[in-house]
């Protein structure tokens, strides 16, 4: 008996011991999601929520008097040389 109850202490104080670093779990950063242009008839919102108005070739004037043009293919080219592409609703840009 006195065996077990000194064997029982021991794994205690080794279990007291151990690092608590292995129960830690570390938080995986989470992707941002994509910026999203959306378009409702011809007024197009931009992801800071600032409005404009497409013109007729597709494109748009940023709130800083930038142009936004459309290419042959429907994906709008931004003044910084990004694209974003079409999907439902409006525009996925990187």
């Amino acid at each position: 008996m006195k065996k077990l109850i000194a064997a029982t202490a021991v794994a205690a104080m080794l279990a007291a011991c151990t690092s608590s670093r292995l129960s830690r779990v570390e938080q995986v950063p989470v992707a941002s999601p994509a910026k999203r242009i959306t378009v409702v008839g011809n007024e197009v919102t931009l992801p800071d929520g600032s409005r404009s108005t497409m013109d007729p070739a597709g494109g748009f004037l940023l709130p800083n008097g930038d142009r936004v043009a459309r290419d042959a293919r429907g994906a709008l080219l931004l003044p910084n040389g990004s694209r974003c592409l079409p999907d439902a609703g409006g525009y996925t840009c990187p």
